[in-house]
């Protein structure tokens, strides 16, 4: 059993909910997070990951901030999305990144069709930036809400899987 699914799953739990949190009430994904996802990933990463594997997640989450870069140069997706996409992927299995852009998507559609569920129905809490009115809906869906989910979706689904 590979166990460092469950234990990446229990230590990026908090993290991924408090994104969400922040970024559907004010559509900002605070510093401190990604900084901190990654300060626990450098930590816990030499001990829970064979060595090469820990030095290949580090270059990729390396890869992801610089791509990430660029792609707030053209204005294309806000840099606190970029930050925490960056933050995220050392916890991916580096032969995996394929498939976890595949539960990316699957988040991505459940956070899509969730968001605007709770619209519709008036669930939405009042005040909180993700539900203002005005700016069309790329101004105002949390990207981090799907991120989250992708993330603890593809950790939970391996857990799982090789239990």
């Amino acid at each position: 059993m590979q166990y460092w699914y469950a234990i990446f799953l229990v230590v990026t739990f908090p993290f991924c909910i408090y994104a969400t949190w922040s970024d559907l009430k004010f559509l900002k994904i605070p510093n401190i997070l990604p900084l901190s996802m990654v300060a626990v990933f450098i930590l816990l990463g030499p001990i829970i990951l064979p060595f090469d594997e820990y030095l290949r997640s580090l270059l990729y989450g390396f890869i992801a901030l610089l791509l990430g870069i660029a792609i707030f140069a053209a204005r294309l997706v806000p840099a606190g999305d970029l930050k925490f996409t960056a933050a995220i992927i050392p916890f991916v299995d580096t032969n995996e990144l394929l498939s976890f852009a595949m539960f990316v998507s699957l988040a991505a559609f459940l956070a899509v069709f969730t968001h605007l569920v709770f619209a519709w129905l008036g669930l939405a809490p009042r005040g909180w930036a993700s539900w203002k009115k005005g700016g069309g809906w790329k101004r105002h869906f949390p990207v981090g809400f799907a991120l989250a989910g992708g993330l603890l979706i593809y950790l939970a689904a391996h857990f799982f899987q090789s239990a």
